[in-house]
């Protein structure tokens, strides 16, 4: 009878403990872009458990395109964002009370591949290349892409097709003559016989790929829950760049690839870009403030990259050794 009476007892107070634990877990929602390699952050903290350790429940949605992104924060639908950095950049040039506080992904993650008849850049003239959107990375690549092949916008046809599945499936139905793809879809594009006519990555501007950003407001009101949230950020990048069994599982999932070779090649492709510490790469944001305002936006003329960056909260973890900590 006492065995009995001790392990309800004992139930009961794991029950507690369990609940209270649950409760004090910080309730957040942060969104990703799409499903591409680049995006894997979230998706590593997430799936392993990651904001859990720190004492965060966090629901990882997925919100394609940087206004709608940048929209859903601003209205408090999300807590964080991901994503590129231009959507927040130009936000906050217009007064929007938001900074980039982060970047795991400080390159161009994508390749500009065509039909195998176009052997050259020059042979795209005429031709309908589709994007996911006006204004993001995207749209950035395209535009670097063309002026460095003295290329003008205006002699291509630009469609916005959607994600990177959609659009892979618009080649390979010949609805499209070009798009900008990264693995697995790249991959299973150069399978299927089309050409890559250059990785955006070797271009010669410099790209804020996968940025963190938060309004200012919240990380002042909610610092210590920010810096939970981006110590797990960190570690997720940090098993992206060591642990490729993991990995790889979570990018299998996420992305929905069943083939080895191409999981082998997706994580090839995109693991050894991770920035760690992920801290967001200042020339970037140059290039990409320089690039838009000269397309016309003049929030963005003459404007400094350290505006729109907070770095605090990385200095903060630097000092305390958290990095370091995790490289043992």
């Amino acid at each position: 009878m006492k065995f009995v009476h001790s392990a309800i007892l004992s139930l009961l107070s794991l029950m507690c403990l369990t609940a209270a634990t649950a409760k004090a877990a910080d309730k957040l929602v942060v969104d990703y872009g799409g499903v591409s390699g680049f995006q894997g952050a979230t998706w590593v903290a997430k799936d392993l458990k990651i904001f859990d350790k720190h004492g965060l429940d966090v629901d990882v949605i997925m919100i394609t395109g940087g206004a709608r992104s940048t929209a859903a924060l601003l209205s408090g639908s999300t807590q964080f964002g991901t994503g590129s950095a231009t959507a927040p950049l130009l936000a906050a040039a217009r007064g929007s009370d938001i900074k980039i506080i982060a970047a795991s992904y400080n390159k161009f993650p994508y390749a500009f591949i065509a039909k195998a008849d176009i052997r050259s850049p020059k042979e795209l003239r005429g031709k309908k290349i589709s994007i996911l959107n006006y204004g993001g990375s995207n749209d950035l690549a395209l535009q670097l892409a063309l002026k460095e092949w003295g290329i003008k916008q205006q002699e291509v046809t630009v469609i916005i097709g959607g994600d990177a599945p959609t659009r892979l499936a618009a080649l390979l139905a010949g609805l499209i003559d070009a798009t900008i793809l990264s693995p697995p879809q790249l991959t299973k594009a150069v399978q299927a016989g089309y050409r890559v006519l250059a990785d955006m990555g070797d271009m010669s501007a410099n790209f804020t790929q996968s940025s963190l950003y938060a309004k200012a407001s919240y990380l002042r009101e909610n610092r210590d829950r920010a810096k939970r949230f981006l110590r797990a950020y960190v570690e997720a990048v940090h098993v992206i760049k060591t642990d490729r069994e993991r990995t790889s599982k979570i990018f299998a999932k996420r992305m929905r690839i069943e083939e080895p070779d191409v999981l082998k090649t997706t994580y090839d492709y995109f693991a050894p870009r991770f920035s760690f510490p992920p801290r967001v790469d200042l020339s970037g944001v140059r290039d990409t403030l320089r690039f838009y305002a000269e397309q016309g936006n003049s929030e963005l003329k003459n404007r400094n990259p350290e505006e729109f960056v907070d770095h605090s909260l990385m200095d903060e973890l630097e000092k305390e050794g958290f990095f370091k900590k995790l490289r043992q």
